[in-house]
């Protein structure tokens, strides 16, 4: 399957990073990066990258990133930022992806994947041995983060965390844990915690 042409969040990518929940997610670069093990070697995969809010401060510290995204206008606003080692990917994660990477980063791309389980087999099979894997999404919530989750493609209203860890494990996953990350402050006065999910191949 390819990137749908009717991708709902073509419509919002001019506009995509400053809008007041960009602004915040934006600061999960800072959080997330400082737990993994990086080098300049690295060949990383983020996975919904958008605009680059995570991919552009992790091409800072690696070899290569690439930047997946089934969104062709988001994808275009990242090319235009000019990050020579970052490679754009405008596809569905299930159509194949090109090789394998060191590590894998995601940020609220998780509850837009029907099968959660059949993506992190995906990521499983192209990370490396000892390959990383770094998820960051909304625990679980009652619908109302994302309002009209139909027309936003939205498949999960958050996650359970046990349940995560437990699918993980039963693909192979080691060292899995779950934290809370940050905090997001919502238009309807709410907040709402995002956890990061840390893991490796073994």
């Amino acid at each position: 399957m390819s990137a749908s042409p009717n991708n709902p969040f073509d419509n919002s990518a001019k506009n995509w990073d400053t809008r007041r929940m960009s602004v915040q997610l934006a600061e999960v670069a800072n959080l997330l990066l400082p737990q993994l093990v990086l080098n300049d070697r690295q060949h990383w995969l983020d996975f919904g990258s958008g605009t680059g809010l995570l991919s552009v401060p992790l091409a800072a510290r690696v070899e290569q990133v690439t930047a997946l995204d089934t969104s062709e206008k988001m994808l275009e606003v990242l090319a235009e930022k000019g990050v020579a080692n970052i490679q754009t990917l405008n596809q569905n994660v299930f159509s194949g992806l090109p090789c394998d990477y060191d590590g894998v980063v995601s940020c609220m791309a998780l509850h837009h994947v029907e099968s959660t389980e059949a993506l992190l087999k995906q990521f499983y099979q192209h990370l490396n041995n000892d390959g990383q894997l770094a998820l960051v999404d909304l625990y679980a919530e009652d619908g109302s983060f994302h309002g009209d989750n139909e027309a936003k493609g939205v498949k999960h209203h958050g996650f359970d965390i046990e349940e995560l860890r437990a699918t993980a494990e039963a693909i192979g996953f080691v060292e899995v844990s779950f934290a809370e990350i940050m905090q997001l402050q919502h238009r309807n006065g709410r907040e709402y915690p995002l956890f990061v999910m840390l893991a490796r191949r073994s």
